[in-house]
């Protein structure tokens, strides 16, 4: 890393560059040095969200085919109890989304709590409310999960490119100072360790009136 190469150089030229520096401008950089290196913790944050939408995906795609099968068996198993259907949502339309698919799993709870005997007379045991059960925290979790994830993704990219924004105005600024207090081939060496983007171009010469 360009920036390590530069403390290195300038620990050979410390008594010429120290007295020119603010207090702790070499720790700042060390500081920022290592919040860069620490870069593979976005990675990892990135990689806990992606993984908590692919099991959110899986237990949204299962909740909304257990929510439709027992919806049919009401249907079919109480073909005149209205109020059933209306409990268990018979005629509903569930989208394959987080939040439909986790109404629906609510719904259906609490109606297989509200009519017990009546579910288990179409086919539909407590097993089957288990799974529910398990689905809508499953899609619950996973939801926490991404929203955390988010948050710290967001403030951990803020915080690399905050350090990287530091290190590349330290170390223009570093080339600045090398180019006052050294010789030339010696401050080229740190010239050529600024950022690109840290660099700034040189004024144009004014043309000739």
């Amino acid at each position: 890393m360009a920036a390590e190469q530069a403390l290195e150089l300038a620990k050979a030229h410390s008594a010429a560059l120290d007295p020119r520096l603010p207090a702790g401008f070499f720790d700042l950089i060390r500081t920022d040095v290592a919040t860069v290196r620490a870069n593979g913790d976005v990675q990892a944050v990135r990689s806990t969200k992606k993984a908590a939408t692919v099991s959110q995906n899986d237990a949204v795609r299962q909740g909304a085919e257990l929510v439709g099968a027992v919806r049919a068996a009401v249907r079919t198993g109480a073909p005149k109890n209205k109020a059933l259907w209306k409990a268990f949502g018979v005629g509903s339309t569930t989208s394959a989304t987080v939040r439909s698919v986790s109404a629906a799993l609510g719904a259906l709870i609490a109606a297989a709590n509200r009519y017990p005997s009546e579910l288990a007379a179409v086919g539909i045991l407590a097993d089957d409310v288990q799974r529910a059960q398990s689905y809508a925290a499953a899609i619950a979790s996973a939801d926490s999960v991404q929203e955390a994830s988010k948050l710290t993704s967001k403030q951990a990219t803020a915080q690399l490119n905050a350090a990287l924004d530091r290190l590349g105005a330290n170390l223009g600024h570093l080339a600045s100072i090398a180019r006052v207090a050294l010789p030339a081939n010696v401050a080229e060496s740190f010239g050529a360790l600024v950022p690109s983007r840290s660099r700034k171009k040189p004024a144009p010469v004014p043309a000739p009136q």
